[in-house]
């Protein structure tokens, strides 16, 4: 179609082309046209209906079913003809239509996207990891898809790239691309089948020529197509010749002149294509027909829509300045329609929520939420059931997140892992995993490995690695040691090791899992859709045994696989409410449509990058882009806008940063402008956000008061570490929360060594050193490597930490040499000292001697104190395990005084180490000997305020000091009694 004088040519026949305005329920006006049109019941059964996709269809049927009131009838032949999504590209057949035509009976049977998927993914597989493949081939099979229904051919893909122009990696997959779309054909044939799109193209253009030569003697009716690919458009053109052809289209705009269509279509299709009007533009054009000898549908359904005055307001909305007109709305045109703004998506989910739940309360009433983005669907399906409301999302949801997918996930995972043990914890704990009558014995092996076994630092890899946790636990029972050995072992132990190729993988995995789960792994829609995927993967047997599959890779190349397979409810779908995506709701309506998520980047959406074809290649080829994908979904917008009543919503913040509202959302209300009349609308919607806000909103509660446990002194611990003074001194709650309460925080699962086990593990290499003093280096890189292996098998460990420990003993021994006064007697000795009834324990690193005095000696891999912490009397630890050395502990001589208190700081870095001063390297003897007085000075105060007086354990006694000590700050409510 191009522009002229004139205006656009065509040689349409008047009274084929016909549109349903957007504010009229298509379906339904459609239905009560073709009613009127064929009273007789036999008639309309001659009727033949190409539809764009088999929702179109399910939608028409229940129009069908409403405008008969209930009369018997017999419903017109509708057939798909559409390429929305791949899965109605890949089921059209026409079957019938095609009977006795030459050359029908020659289509080869189209090949499954999953085994095309595979297909590909195994062309591409030998350069790349299995994973990356699968989800390549899933991209190139949809390149090749555009390619065929757009009618490009492999030759014109090296023809459009430019010359020098492209970076070398575009340049590279467009290569790739031109070879497999030049041999994909051939392959195909030569397994006796055909692509799916390229058959459905060859089925139509047969049809086409069929029906060109010789018009079928029944009516023929294409209708509800917005745009249509190649093979659509030239069928449009012989149908609307055809005397009793008809074409039907949603929402053509009828107000346009041919200066309008001249703008929306420009010089050979380059005009605008962001336009809802742009893509029947484009299918008129392609079909040679004008868009200026169409007119209204003659059908009328009592079904009612929106104010027509609310079609003028969308279509100046979404037009550019030179087609729409003056800005401002009548107040009819904006009666039903409300727009919310809500803080955050959960607000939004709600708002949504609360609106469906009116509708259920009236009889007959009906609402659909239309939205692309799912995770919003996923939170008004959850506020929906506080009301007692179950409604599915027809988009389904996606096999890897139902329980069948998500147990082959789990077990792929854990052994690509080597059960590692989160991974190997979420695989035990699966619902499906042991269902039935033993489900709560195995539950409760499963906690007790968590606690014994799964805690702390990484048990080395494969089952064995836990095995030897448990054997080495002290706490373990034997009836666990036998369960695991036994039953979970023989469960899991086919996983280890896992076979390389991807057929052998996925056949190990659905034996484990069906060992595992038993019949309810195939039970339900999940179940049936897993088991369909099996079966036609095992199609692809000989592709998938080309595929080699690493380990490590096997649950992403599972994942993938399951990849968009999704679980739709077949039954028990709520009878008024509904949840579409864009392309469910196109020819669908309700008495209200909320469309929701109104953002940039969800409404219009994002593509995903093609990463065969260059955007400059893209329209060297004419191939859709960013922009006629945005008019397409400008056209679902406005059709969406033309139910009754309209609620649009939108989130201020996304993601935890501010959100920038849709473009549509954005020109509505630029084009309807501020109006007197208009607060109807906009008083709604503040209503609706009003009761959202208030709902959650409980009695005003009286700020937490900070805890003060004040225990009877009989019940308080006679016994504490030199390490836990200052707990007790900064954070009493803690300590009561661990003495008393006997709370102690479970290690994380999985976890890196911490600095404290690395710290302790020096701590055991210089104890050993000084005990065992190896005579040479490899006796000493012996006792560091036992040491550092029971940190797990870590390869940072071996790679990083050892060398550091290697130079942290190198140090030390440096050290020791440059002080040879001063002569080490005692090494990680343990004592104790009673005081007051009150037993304190400690542990001391190293005590010297140098004849005269002693010197207590701390080793520090983490920072060390300040000094004046130390002096404030923050940090006792030195000056209490001094306490006992003169007391006689640590079997050193009770004689000596204690004349220095040093920290030697290990870092083994390029400065290995460093020795300070605990109260600095001016202090004197007088000084010490202060110092030592007051801490214990200090340490009888607390034993007698808090463990033999009445003192209360107050949460941060000192809100400094006590921040260091968090483990039980949830407990206290820290951050409640804080204001935080």
């Amino acid at each position: 179609m191009a522009s002229s004088d004139a205006g656009i040519a065509s040689s349409l026949a008047r009274g084929s082309l016909f549109s349903i305005p957007a504010h009229r329920p298509f379906a339904d006006d459609l239905a009560a046209g073709l009613l009127a049109q064929y009273p007789d019941p036999l008639a309309l059964a001659h009727v033949l209906l190409l539809l764009p996709t088999r929702r179109a269809i399910r939608a028409l049927t229940e129009a069908f079913v409403r405008e008969s009131e209930g009369r018997a009838l017999l419903l017109p032949r509708m057939v798909p003809a559409g390429d929305l999504d791949p899965e109605e590209a890949e089921g059209w057949e026409a079957g019938p239509l095609l009977a006795g035509l030459d050359g029908a009976a020659e289509l080869r049977p189209a090949i499954t996207s999953e085994a095309r998927r595979v297909a590909l993914a195994k062309l591409l597989s030998a350069s790349r990891p299995a994973p990356e493949a699968l989800a390549l081939g899933a991209q190139l099979a949809a390149v090749l898809d555009t390619l065929e229904i757009e009618g490009v051919r492999a030759a014109d893909i090296a023809a459009a790239v430019p010359e020098g122009e492209l970076q070398a990696h575009w340049a590279a997959n467009a290569k790739v691309l031109e070879l497999v779309a030049g041999g994909w054909p051939e392959l195909l044939a030569a397994r006796g089948l055909m692509d799916p799109s390229r058959r459905r193209n060859l089925q139509m253009d047969a049809l086409t020529a069929r029906w060109t030569v010789t018009p079928p003697p029944f009516p023929v009716l294409l209708a509800g197509f917005a745009s249509a690919p190649p093979a659509v458009a030239r069928l449009a053109h012989t149908v609307a010749r055809m005397p009793d052809g008809r074409i039907v289209l949603p929402g053509l705009d009828l107000s346009l002149d041919a200066d309008g269509w001249a703008l929306i279509w420009g010089e050979d299709g380059g005009g605008l294509e962001t336009h809802p009007q742009y893509g029947m533009a484009r299918l008129l054009a392609a079909a040679d027909l004008s868009p200026l000898e169409a007119a209204p549908w003659v059908g009328r359904s009592e079904r009612a829509g929106s104010p027509a005055a609310r079609a003028e307001l969308v279509s100046r909305a979404l037009s550019p300045p030179a087609l729409a007109g003056g800005a401002g709305a009548s107040a009819e045109a904006l009666h039903g329609l409300r727009m919310v703004e809500a803080a955050n998506p959960a607000e939004e989910a709600l708002v949504i929520a609360l609106a469906l739940r009116q509708v259920v309360e009236k009889p007959g009433a009906t609402a659909a939420l239309v939205t692309p983005d799912r995770a919003l669907a996923q939170r008004v399906q959850v506020q929906l059931k506080r009301f007692g409301i179950e409604i599915d999302d027809s988009a389904g949801v996606p096999l890897a997140a139902t329980r069948p997918g998500s147990l082959l996930l789990a077990l792929a995972v854990a052994a690509g892992e080597r059960f590692a043990p989160v991974s190997l914890l979420a695989a035990l704990q699966h619902p499906l995993l042991r269902a039935g009558e033993g489900r709560l014995d195995w539950l409760n092996h499963v906690r007790a490995l968590d606690r014994l076994a799964l805690r702390g630092i990484r048990p080395s890899p494969g089952l064995g690695g836990v095995a030897l946790r448990l054997r080495r636990s002290k706490l373990a029972s034997d009836d666990l040691k036998d369960w695991w050995a036994g039953e979970a072992t023989a469960l899991l132990a086919p996983l280890e090791p896992l076979p390389q190729t991807a057929d052998a993988l996925l056949e190990r995995l659905r034996a484990v899992a069906e060992a595992a789960a038993g019949p309810a792994l195939w039970q339900g829609d999940a179940g049936t859709a897993l088991a369909r995927l099996f079966d036609t993967l095992a199609e692809s047997k000989a592709d998938l045994a080309a595929i080699r599959v690493m380990p490590e890779e096997a649950a992403a190349f599972v994942g993938g696989l399951m990849q968009g397979v999704s679980v739709r409810p077949r039954f028990n779908r709520h009878p008024q409410l509904a949840i579409w995506g864009p392309l469910e709701a196109r020819l669908q309506t309700a008495d209200l449509l909320v469309m929701a998520g109104l953002n940039e980047g969800t409404w219009p959406s994002m593509p995903t990058p093609d990463p065969f074809l260059a955007p400059a290649i893209r329209r060297a080829l004419d191939l859709p882009g960013l922009a006629r994908r945005t008019g397409f979904q400008a056209h679902d917008f406005a059709a969406g806008l033309g139910a009754r009543e309209v609620l649009l919503t939108r989130s201020l913040r996304e993601g935890g940063a501010p959100s920038v509202a849709s473009r549509f959302w954005q020109r509505l209300r630029a084009a309807a402008g501020v109006l007197p009349d208009s607060g109807a609308w906009t008083a709604e919607a503040a209503t609706l956000l009003a009761v959202a806000r208030s709902l959650d909103v409980g009695p005003a509660a009286e700020p937490y008061k900070r805890p003060e446990p004040a225990p009877p002194a009989v019940e308080r611990p006679r016994k504490l570490s030199v390490t836990e003074v200052a707990t007790l001194k900064a954070d009493p709650f803690s300590f009561y929360a661990r003495h008393m309460l006997g709370l102690k925080p479970l290690d994380p699962r999985d976890a890196e060594p911490t600095a404290g086990e690395r710290g302790q593990a020096v701590h055991r290499i210089l104890e050993r050193w000084s005990d065992e003093k190896p005579a040479d280096e490899a006796g000493r890189l012996a006792i560091v490597d036992e040491e550092l292996a029971k940190l797990g098998e870590r390869p940072e460990i071996a790679a990083l930490w050892r060398p550091r420990v290697l130079r942290m003993l190198e140090f030390v021994m440096e050290q020791q040499a440059k002080e040879p006064e001063w002569v080490p007697v005692a090494w990680e000795a343990k004592g104790q000292l009673l005081h007051r009834g009150v037993t304190l324990n400690g542990r001391v690193d190293r005590i010297d001697s140098n004849g005269s005095g002693l010197r207590i000696l701390d080793y520090k891999t983490g920072a060390v104190p300040a000094v004046l912490d130390v002096k404030e009397l923050w940090q006792t630890q030195l000056a209490l395990l001094a306490a006992m050395a003169v007391k006689g502990e640590f079997h050193v001589d009770a004689s000596l005084p204690v004349e220095r208190l040093d920290y030697l700081k290990l870092s083994g870095g390029r400065d290995p180490g460093k020795m300070s001063a605990a109260l600095g390297s001016r202090a004197t003897a007088e000084d010490m000997e202060a110092h030592l007085s007051a801490a214990f000075a200090d340490f009888t105060a607390l034993v007698e305020g808090w463990l033999l007086g009445d003192r209360p354990f107050r949460a941060k006694q000192h809100m400094v000091y006590g921040r260091r000590f968090a483990d039980y700050d949830h407990l206290a409510r820290v951050a409640e009694w804080l204001g935080r």
